[in-house]
């Protein structure tokens, strides 16, 4: 029973707790939305019932993480800033990095902004969190090529160790894109991708946007637990796109798009569309679909992502 109520107790706190990204349901159903519309090109051990399922669960592992007490949290504390990025009305990050000109890596875009003075940690890091994640998958699926082309050359013993590498390697890979979809889902969050990540703060605020400090949590876990479900989602989900090799660009522009809805969503804020309590109002319904289009968006980046790892992942080759 002790078990039991421990079980509820931790289930309870995952669909609750604020701060976490789109929260456990938002997460869950953005991955049930891409897995729905997962290209038909995919090798098969991707769109398997078990594989999918694996997926959607992998999609809020990353927030599942933050358990335990301060002292406990201690390994985790680097990661938060994988999460988001704040980018300014300038659209620039810190004012010296513009969203549409990202360094070319992680650690180039630390120094440019340590360079200027300006602690990188406090700004966020997720355009870098997704396009590593995305290199990852593809380095799994390069890897898995190799090792179906290895089994199909052995035989007798050497084949069954073969294709016990195919399945090590279809198991990592499934599990490296469940991981890192996670990061693809938080950049479809308006409120990850801004300064105005809960409530206006202290910046010019000429149409009277709130101010409120639960406004964060409100909106991602409250009002999606509520409110959304992967059938208002899947439909609003696209065809997949072929992105670049090294999709930065895209991420760049799926960061901006989400950013561009700041705005908008602190006007359906004002205008009492994620209220938690009118959900037969004309404006309520407005909240609804906004959420769901940026749930939608975030799926179908996933989607593109894993069609073009698996596209670009054709001849990769080991270097020194």
């Amino acid at each position: 029973m002790r078990i039991v109520a421990f079980s509820v107790c931790c289930l309870t706190v995952f669909l609750s707790s604020p701060g976490l990204a789109w929260g456990i349901k938002g997460h869950t159903i953005i991955g049930q939305a891409a897995v729905a519309h997962l290209p038909a090109d995919l090798p098969a051990f991707v769109r398997t019932p078990a594989a999918k399922d694996e997926i959607v669960y992998l999609q809020a592992e990353e927030d599942r993480l933050k358990i335990g007490e301060a002292d406990e949290r201690a390994w985790y504390a680097q990661w938060p800033p994988d999460h988001y990025v704040d980018v300014g009305d300038d659209e620039t990050i810190g004012g010296i990095v513009r969203l549409d000109a990202l360094p070319a890596t992680r650690e180039a875009f630390i120094l440019a902004l340590s360079r200027a003075g300006k602690n990188p940690y406090k700004f966020g890091f997720v355009p870098y969190a997704v396009l590593e994640g995305y290199e990852q998958v593809r380095s799994d699926f390069a890897l898995w090529r190799l090792a179906v082309a290895d089994a199909r050359l052995r035989s007798g013993s050497f084949r069954s160790a073969a294709r016990t590498e195919v399945g090590r390697r279809e198991a990592l890979t499934i599990h490296d894109i469940g991981i890192f979809s996670h990061f693809v889902g938080d950049a479809s969050q308006p409120l990850h991708v801004s300064v105005h990540y809960n409530g206006w703060g202290k910046y010019p605020n000429p149409n009277g946007f709130s101010q409120a400090r639960n406004t964060h949590a409100e909106f991602e876990d409250d009002f999606v637990a509520e409110y959304l479900d992967a059938a208002a989602v899947t439909p609003l989900v696209g065809a997949s796109s072929n992105l670049a090799r090294v999709p930065l660009a895209q991420i760049q522009a799926y960061i901006a798009s989400s950013a561009a809805q700041v705005g908008p969503f602190y006007e359906l804020k004002k205008r009492g569309a994620f209220s938690l309590h009118d959900r037969a109002s004309s404006v309520h319904r407005e909240g609804v679909r906004f959420t769901a289009t940026r749930l939608a968006a975030g799926a179908a980046m996933l989607d593109s992502l894993i069609e073009t790892a698996w596209r670009t992942s054709a001849g990769m080759k080991f270097f020194d």
